[in-house]
């Protein structure tokens, strides 16, 4: 009967050893992703508006928000990230990537077009 319990209980201490490495390894890269997912919207919002495909006025506003976004973020960098804090960052973020792709596929801009004349 002991000849199982030692390499039982020492499989057991390995897989806790290598399991925890990892979930602290996951929260870094977590934080680092969602940070680089802030910076390529702020890019995009950038690109959007430099290709007249957003107004100003939404520009202003989705930069507002981006700004916002990379300001908690620095918050919540600061004591290290929570899973919920994740959480929160990254439902901020597809929040504001939508309102984003909602503005670049409304018609409703007024604006003129040099291929189609004022679009409707």
């Amino acid at each position: 009967m002991n000849r199982w319990k030692l390499p039982l209980a020492a499989a057991l201490v390995a897989s806790l050893a290598v399991g925890a490495v990892p979930a602290s390894a996951a929260t870094f890269a977590n934080g680092g992703r969602l940070k680089a997912e802030i910076n390529q919207l702020d890019r995009q919002v950038d690109r959007a508006q430099v290709r007249h495909q957003i107004t100003n006025r939404e520009a202003r506003m989705l930069n507002q928000q981006v700004r916002q976004l990379d300001r908690t973020w620095r918050i919540y960098a600061r004591g290290g990230f929570s899973r919920g804090e994740l959480n929160t960052l990254n439902r901020q973020i597809d929040r504001v990537h939508n309102k984003l792709s909602r503005q670049l596929i409304d018609r409703n801009d007024h604006r003129y077009d040099r291929n189609r004349g004022y679009r409707r």
